[in-house]
């Protein structure tokens, strides 16, 4: 066994030994190859759909996008131009908020860091029950953004761009988004959760019907569909160009920068994003140069796991030799997984 499959190989030990039950759903395309593979220790089968987390927010930019394309929307204009707001305070742009360098970040009520989440109970609870659509209104009409204006990452922003689109469409956004990506992307198992779906999932937050930050975090989906999301970003890149922009540097050292919630490297063409609610985990990756995508989506039986390693893993040996990566995941397969450790 070489090096590169040493290292994916120990990635996943180390995830099932410190998540026993965890249960993990991997897809991989090159070009038209389409790989799948299904992973746990004790047998488990996949979950019918597994939490997006933040990567919901790419959905709401990919779709963002298309409204500027279709000149509903200027993206350089003031939220206030699109919502009843008060005009004694200046508004963030539309392109402040997608790029989270809207000064909202710190509006988030009680939790500001991921410690306080932790400590707070971080899988076990939604941090933002309670909120609605009309508490956003009021909390809008009263908040002044931060001045300074760096980047600073926060599910407000997208919560916002809900309401934004909601009032352009004159439709509930989650039936908009719904629709646009069983109609034109093709994704038709892709929804928002709500009181029926998540009231008896054991991995996922609780999410009230009229919950704004369902925009940022609530979405469901399945391996499936997530492969087809990032084939579409490939697609139609073109269309996309302002959802793949590199508007601003988030890691001075790594040379990250921010699309709109994608990151990439400068220097790189692929893009990529980490979600998780509850006890969901989530790993999206796209290049256009290679016309490589990765998905992982899992669920864990512990706080502070994410699977960002293991996807960025998979991709890096993807690009060197996807033979090798396919046929290791092959093999797992055959051996029942991870069974022995």
């Amino acid at each position: 066994m070489n090096k590169n499959i040493e290292e994916i190989q120990g990635l996943f030990e180390r995830h099932f030994i410190r998540s026993k039950n965890s249960s993990m759903s991997i897809g991989i395309t090159k070009g038209t190859d389409v790989f799948k593979y299904h992973l746990s220790k004790n047998g488990n089968e996949p979950v019918e759909l597994y939490g997006l987390g933040s990567v919901s927010k790419t959905i709401i930019a990919t779709y963002l996008v298309k409204m500027s394309k279709q000149g509903k929307i200027n993206l350089n204009h003031s939220i206030n131009k699109y919502l009843d707001l008060n005009p004694k305070i200046k508004y963030p742009t539309i392109n402040q908020l997608a790029t989270h360098t809207s000064g909202y970040h710190a509006f988030i009520p009680l939790f500001q860091s991921t410690k306080v989440l932790i400590l707070k109970g971080f899988n076990k609870k939604n941090i933002y029950s309670k909120l609605d659509t009309n508490w956003l209104d009021k909390d809008l009409n009263r908040r002044r953004a931060l001045k300074y204006k760096k980047y600073r990452y926060s599910d407000y922003n997208y919560a916002v761009i809900a309401m934004v689109i909601e009032k352009v469409e004159n439709k509930p956004y989650k039936e908009v988004i719904e629709a646009f990506l069983r109609e034109e992307i093709g994704m038709k198992q892709t929804k928002y959760g709500n009181e029926t779906l998540t009231k008896d999932l054991k991995y996922s937050w609780y999410w009230e019907e009229d919950n704004p930050f369902l925009a940022s975090g609530g979405l469901f989906s399945t391996v499936d569909d997530m492969m087809i999301f990032l084939k579409y970003q490939i697609d139609h890149c073109d269309e996309l160009y302002k959802a793949h922009k590199m508007h601003i540097k988030i890691n001075s050292k790594k040379n990250i920068f921010s699309a709109y919630s994608w990151n990439a490297f400068y220097s790189g063409s692929f893009y990529w994003h980490i979600g998780g609610q509850g006890y969901y985990r989530s790993y999206v990756l796209f290049d256009l140069k290679r016309d490589i995508t990765v998905t992982l989506l899992a669920t864990v039986d512990i706080d502070l796991i994410h699977v960002g390693r293991i996807g960025s893993c998979l991709y890096r040996n993807m690009k060197r030799n996807h033979h090798s990566v396919t046929e290791f995941l092959d093999e797992l397969i055959e051996k029942h997984n991870f069974s022995e450790a």
